[in-house]
């Protein structure tokens, strides 16, 4: 009898402690954030197959088709808006869903620093690179800025330019005389700044 009253003791103080619901997946870097201003290795809008686990572990908007933790229209503070360019800043979206590009060489700017972007959505350590090169726009009216939405690893836009790249962000500099001057591979703002110097001595 003594041993059944510890077991129902131990039971009820389980049944106490444990939570009713399954946790909601949690980012490692909660700082690298997606364009959709949330953590991106959690984002739902960039992987769509964690749905289901936010609503099983009770996080869900259904007004809105997100986790409450990362609905922006209830919980604004909760979203990180995505950086913005300067006012007048020379910068154009070239790609937006992976649609193949035939050539960059004619869409280099004559007479500017023309910077490649491609990035994706899902790619948190690619907004640095606009928060890099946005700070650089506002201080130079030679530079140029290009963004290719890759969109995922087997679009037509990936294949053709990063079939031998391992990860983003991948930038490719031209210099003002319209020709390549170097590439930043992986997030790497160093690399990039050597870059655009380069292309701008030319």
């Amino acid at each position: 009898m003594r041993a059944l009253a510890i077991f129902c003791c131990l039971f009820a103080v389980a049944c106490a402690t444990t939570s009713p619901h399954p946790r909601p997946p949690v980012a490692a870097d909660a700082n690298d954030r997606c364009v959709h201003g949330v953590a991106c290795e959690t984002c739902v809008k960039c992987h769509p197959e964690l749905a289901a686990k936010f609503k099983a572990a009770g996080d869900w908007c259904p007004e809105h088709g997100v986790p409450e933790s990362q609905c922006g229209i209830c919980h604004p503070e909760v979203v990180v808006a995505p950086p913005a360019p300067p006012a007048g800043a020379d910068v154009e979206r070239l790609v937006e869903h992976g649609e193949d590009l035939p050539s960059l060489d004619a869409r280099a700017v004559a007479g500017k620093v023309t910077v490649f972007d491609f990035y994706a959505d899902w790619c948190g350590p690619c907004r640095r690179v606009d928060e890099h090169v946005f700070a650089l726009l506002r201080a130079r009216s030679d530079v140029a800025y290009r963004k290719l939405n890759i969109g995922s690893w087997d679009t037509p836009l990936t294949k053709h330019y990063l079939r031998d790249v391992p990860n983003l962000p991948y930038v490719i500099v031209y210099g003002k005389d319209g020709h390549r001057a170097g590439v930043m591979s992986g997030l790497d703002l160093a690399a990039l700044d050597r870059a655009i110097a380069a292309a701008g001595a030319r």
